[in-house]
């Protein structure tokens, strides 16, 4: 069974976590932007921590026999903070242009602030201008008014619906994501969805652009996530083809739309 976790947090786990994945079969690992627990205070520690998910953690990873990749953003729970936010994506674009870098990301609503879409829509016009994949993320409250929002965004500003990772997804977004078009992430995490959960919504709406992820972070995530899935998911009655399908052909097919993954 070949494995990509979609999204993890790596700058936040030791290097026994990157032991732990390659064992378990995951080559590939996406690591989207993410807020580090404490409020920054300059763009400049944004630049030293995207060029640390960029060079450093694909050295890290590659000792496990693993590939790092990333992606790029301003995060949604950091929007708020407008001026200091405006002024990350105002200098993405270098970073995006990485050979590392497969989308923008993770970008998207926390809180559903006014801010948080100003942010977002400034981060899917450049990506529109580059021509690049988006991952978003989805509100973890009020999830599904959060949803429909995103989408009625994403599609004003013209984003192919293809190119655009909708993340975090449970049983009353799902059918959202998939109507739209876009490819539907499910965060096997405690407290966002369980195994049993992720898999009965895969029983209902079938596995097509579905794929699941860790999320892995300082939290209590469990890096492995995604492997202990496909065992539940071999258990209740899915295909080899079927699991392979959600944890390796459509993050593939997904990320490789960027022109850099390379594996």
């Amino acid at each position: 069974m070949r494995i990509i976790d979609p999204h993890v947090h790596m700058y936040s786990r030791t290097v026994d976590d990157y032991e732990r994945m390659s064992l378990s079969g995951i080559e590939i690992v996406v690591e989207p932007a993410f807020w580090l627990g404490s409020e920054r205070t300059s763009v400049h520690t944004y630049y030293d921590y995207f060029r640390h998910i960029l060079d450093f953690e694909p050295t890290r990873a590659k000792k496990y026999d693993i590939e790092h990749y990333s992606c790029i953003a301003a995060n949604p729970k950091e929007a708020n903070n407008l001026e200091l936010a405006l002024q990350v994506v105002e200098g993405m674009e270098p970073f995006l242009e990485h050979p590392r870098c497969l989308a923008v990301g993770e970008i998207g609503f926390d809180k559903i602030t006014d801010a948080e879409e100003q942010v977002m829509r400034k981060q899917l016009e450049l990506a529109k201008k580059m021509d690049m994949l988006v991952m978003v993320h989805i509100p973890h409250f009020n999830k599904r008014e959060g949803t429909k929002r995103t989408i009625a965004i994403l599609e004003e500003i013209g984003m192919r619906p293809e190119k655009v990772l909708l993340d975090h997804n449970i049983e009353e977004t799902v059918d959202l994501a998939l109507e739209y078009g876009a490819w539907a992430g499910m965060t096997i995490y405690p407290g966002k969805i369980t195994p049993e959960r992720a898999i009965a919504i895969m029983k209902q709406h079938g596995t097509d652009r579905v794929m699941i992820n860790s999320a892995c972070d300082w939290g209590p995530a469990d890096p492995i996530s995604v492997p202990r899935t496909c065992k539940r998911m071999k258990e209740a009655g899915f295909s080899q083809e079927e699991i392979q399908k959600v944890v390796w052909n459509n993050p593939y097919e997904f990320y490789k739309m960027s022109g850099k993954l390379h594996v």
